[in-house]
């Protein structure tokens, strides 16, 4: 690590040359423990997978812009933000206002065999569930 104080006017001349390849390392590898860093010195902290500034008091945790790859959010997202669209588990809340809903795939029932999703005054899509499959056969007229 390159000590970000040096050199000094009366540091030997046999030493800048070192110095200066030593500070370029830093900067160039984002070191995550430089000496004496300069104010606005950015580094990757790797236990924390985080970009980081010196303010030239403190290491302050950067907000990375959603243009930037990041989210612009200064709080961590939640587990919903790592899944892939195409296996997305939902296991709890609510979902509300929704003015249609379509489903394209398999209707199973639960353990028990029931699974309600109407009745003969508000349908499903022209048809429901009670005991067995109920579909429309004309006009105020159902089958089984």
């Amino acid at each position: 690590m390159a000590d970000w104080s040096t050199p000094v006017l009366g540091d030997p001349y046999a030493t800048f040359l070192a110095v200066f390849k030593d500070r370029d390392l830093d900067g160039a590898t984002m070191a995550e423990a430089p000496t004496n860093p300069p104010t606005g010195y950015i580094r990757w902290n790797v236990s924390l997978s985080k970009f980081q500034k010196w303010n030239g008091a403190a290491w302050v945790d950067m907000v990375l812009s959603a243009a930037g790859g990041g989210t612009g959010g200064t709080t961590p997202l939640g587990t919903m933000s790592t899944q892939n669209a195409n296996a997305v588990a939902i296991t709890g809340g609510t979902i509300a206002g929704l003015t249609a809903l379509s489903i394209s795939c398999d209707l199973l029932p639960n353990a028990d065999g029931v699974r309600v999703l109407g009745s003969a005054a508000l349908m499903f899509k022209g048809a429901y569930f009670k005991d067995y499959l109920v579909v429309p056969v004309g006009v105020d007229k159902w089958a089984p």
